[in-house]
């Protein structure tokens, strides 16, 4: 067959998320090309999801190339590719009932996955919150400290989980599509498809969060603070060093101004025009800079919280709403890693005391740092068995070639 270059480069890079060319299973490191016609289809696995991507070319057939062998092609050819593949005994693919409710997806279904995407933790004990849910109420996402919501239209009957959308987010795929979801046994089969784009799945296992219990009732929300000049803030915070487990930045929030005050390094301050609605914190607050910097990124320039300094805060003014727990506990390590930046010239302050932390936010932070490294330390030990097994497939497989190879030889000696 013959495709454009172009056309097999962008189709690799969608299905080089899928399969893998160091796979031990010879299937999962192919990409499969189905000629019927005037089209293509190209199809990759991973052995639990199934994409497809149809794009133009001509013919009949039915092969299969090793995805690391369509990469060299793509690197040493220049406009047109000709291909020649293996026949390849394709998986079965979970067919559809008939009897399925077809939901539409709004057309900008791609891009809310990718507003999604940053707030799931794909190193998330809890498997089901390594990817993003799927209800009547829209388009969700957590990772227990942030949580975002993107209302839309989906006329479901049950909300599923959708796993982390690798492929989905590199096709960008646009216009109208459809989402549809079956049962088989005790699992749960989605099928996504979207212009030329096909995913094809297992939902993830457990039952989701039930996320509304985590906003906030509006009577609590008295501190609504509105940011006008959302730029210089992101430009702060890009600067602000890390400090785990928190990145703290401390809000200081009055009639016309804000500061922002960086807990790893307090000469580190910031002074923006903002628009305070309501009773400021009394308590000391702070957010997470990450999380922040995400949230005005992505639009979000009003913020609802409590005055007692406790309550999530509710942002608004991007497409949904993004709610993040404020930070209990600042460890400020003075260091002198950047200048003061100010709004106005300095001025000097009385020195104020600072607040003791409290010996049980103390004791929360060690138990939150030490189950992070404990969740780093579970997550090596997985990667590690994993290469372990592939290690011992890889020799298997190597072993079985042996024995063919020298008894193909006894068959030539016996033969001569």
């Amino acid at each position: 067959m013959k495709i454009r270059k172009n056309v097999l480069a962008d189709a690799l890079k969608v299905l080089g998320k899928v399969c893998s060319q160091t796979s031990p299973v010879e299937l999962q490191r192919m990409v499969r090309f189905v000629g019927i016609g005037a089209e293509a289809v190209l199809m990759a696995t991973d052995g639990v999801e199934v994409v497809a991507l149809t794009v133009e070319a001509e013919g009949v057939f039915d092969f299969g190339v090793e995805l690391k062998a369509l990469r060299e092609v793509v690197r040493t050819s220049k406009n047109e590719v000709e291909l020649q593949g293996v026949a390849v005994e394709w998986p079965e693919v979970a067919v559809v009932p008939v009897d399925v409710v077809e939901v539409a997806l709004p057309e900008d279904f791609g891009n809310l996955l990718a507003l999604a995407a940053p707030v799931v933790d794909r190193l998330e004990a809890r498997r089901t919150l390594q990817g993003i849910n799927l209800s009547a109420d829209g388009v969700t996402a957590t990772d227990g400290k942030q949580l975002l919501n993107l209302p839309c239209s989906l006329d479901l009957r049950e909300e599923f989980t959708l796993p982390f959308p690798h492929a989905l987010l590199a096709a960008k795929p646009v216009g109208k599509g459809s989402v549809q979801v079956w049962h088989v046994k005790e699992e749960r089969l989605f099928r996504v498809e979207i212009g030329n784009f096909v995913w094809q799945g297992k939902a993830l296992p457990g039952a989701y969060p039930n996320w509304k219990q985590v906003v906030p009732m509006e009577r609590s929300l008295d501190c609504h603070l509105t940011i006008l000049e959302p730029e210089r803030v992101i430009d702060f915070l890009k600067v602000v060093p890390d400090q785990p487990p928190f990145h703290a930045v401390e809000l200081q929030m009055e009639q016309r101004e804000l500061t922002l005050i960086a807990a790893v390094a307090p000469n580190m301050k910031l002074q923006v025009e903002a628009e305070l609605i309501g009773t400021a914190p009394t308590k000391l607050f702070a957010l997470n800079k990450h999380i922040l910097l995400r949230m005005l990124q992505q639009g979000y320039k009003t913020f609802a919280t409590g005055s007692d300094g406790n309550t999530p805060v509710v942002a608004t003014g991007g497409y949904g709403r993004f709610i993040a727990m404020p930070v209990r506990a600042i460890h400020t390590k003075a260091t002198n890693v950047q200048p003061v930046i100010q709004k106005e010239e300095p001025k000097m302050e009385e020195s104020k005391p600072t607040e003791s932390v409290n010996v049980m936010d103390e004791l929360n932070a060690a138990v939150d740092d030490l189950r992070g490294k404990l969740k780093m330390l579970f997550d090596e030990s997985a990667t590690l068995t994993r290469k372990v097994k592939e290690a011992v497939l890889a020799q298997k497989q190597k072993e079985r070639e042996f024995v063919q190879a020298r008894r193909a030889i006894e068959r030539i000696k016996m033969a001569i």
